[in-house]
């Protein structure tokens, strides 16, 4: 039988979280998910907290930076914006409301939110500044495009992709181009 690598924990760890929640994050439920005994998991971790700051790591890892990068991949602005948009529609929404939840009960998981919290609304602030916002304003579209992708999320049902990507073309209209005098000079 092959052994368990460390990616494998982190996929079971993310999947059971997405689908169970922080809860069910003990190394009973990891043992029963991937058939596997609490020496494979301890061979890569040293204790629970360990595998929890790894998976929350990897949750920072998928879900934020991964993103931004294939977004900085592009020269124009309205590229990146699109490319972010569009993998941002792809994620598992379970995933991260689970993450949240979590933040609720635990300091580690609340430090790990509000840290990417930070760094997805600082890219957004980067792109309305490259598009020529003045820093204020783009601080402030960019706090309010992010609360209104996490309301959305908070919302929405068992059709919440789909939904989420048709409101999503609606954002625009929620908050609409600067007007002249706000943008660098």
């Amino acid at each position: 039988m092959a052994r368990r690598s460390e990616v494998d924990w982190i996929a079971a760890g993310l999947e059971l979280l997405a689908e169970s929640g922080h809860a069910r994050l003990t190394v009973a439920d990891l043992c029963a998910r991937t058939g596997r005994t609490k020496g494979s998991l301890y061979h890569h971790y040293p204790d629970m907290g360990a595998f929890r700051a790894a998976l929350l790591a990897a949750w920072r890892e998928r879900h934020t930076e991964q993103l931004i990068a294939a977004a900085e991949r592009e020269t124009r602005t309205g590229d990146k914006a699109r490319v972010l948009d569009a993998l941002a529609q792809a994620l598992d929404l379970r995933l991260e409301r689970a993450v949240r939840n979590w933040a609720a009960h635990e300091n580690r998981a609340r430090d790990a939110v509000q840290a990417v919290d930070r760094q997805r609304i600082d890219y957004l602030a980067s792109l309305c500044r490259e598009d020529g916002l003045a820093a204020a304003e783009a601080r402030d579209r960019a706090t309010l495009t992010y609360a209104l992708y996490l309301g959305l999320q908070q919302l929405l049902g068992a059709d919440e992709q789909a939904t989420l990507r048709r409101l999503s073309t609606k954002v625009e209209f929620a908050l609409p181009a600067a007007p002249a005098r706000t943008r660098r000079p």
